[in-house]
């Protein structure tokens, strides 16, 4: 049970990743090419925002390093996060802080149906 879990969340992890790529093909905070999706709040702190694209922030590999090292010796994460609420704004902000304790029960249909939820996206961004 909990292999079969593993697999369907980095299969939905994966799907998510390429369509922010897709969608979103510059970096919100320097517009070089999107690499990957950051999630704001964690991914272990909330799995109700895991798959939530307004948790998701389209990154550059080096924006994405700097949010996850403090001791970057340019814009560091403090900056880029500031950057973002900045940008996306406090209403943004508070709403994503009260739902990240939204509890939900991650079995596997849960799973299941972001990955189907995912796949569909995936074929609208290839149209």
């Amino acid at each position: 049970m909990k292999f079969c879990r593993n697999k369907l969340e980095k299969q939905a992890d994966t799907l998510l990743q390429k369509n922010i790529v897709k969608k979103y093909p510059y970096c919100e905070v320097c517009r070089q090419p999107t690499q990957c999706g950051h999630h704001f709040i964690e991914k272990s702190k909330s799995n109700r925002l895991r798959y939530e694209e307004d948790n998701i922030i389209p990154v550059c590999l080096s924006c994405h390093c700097k949010i996850h090292n403090r001791f970057s010796y340019s814009l560091g994460s403090y900056d880029i996060i500031d950057f973002i609420i900045k940008k996306r704004g406090k209403k943004w902000f508070n709403k994503l802080q009260k739902t990240r304790h939204e509890l939900v029960k991650t079995d596997g249909n849960w799973y299941k149906n972001h990955i189907e939820r995912l796949k569909v996206e995936e074929e609208t961004l290839h149209l």
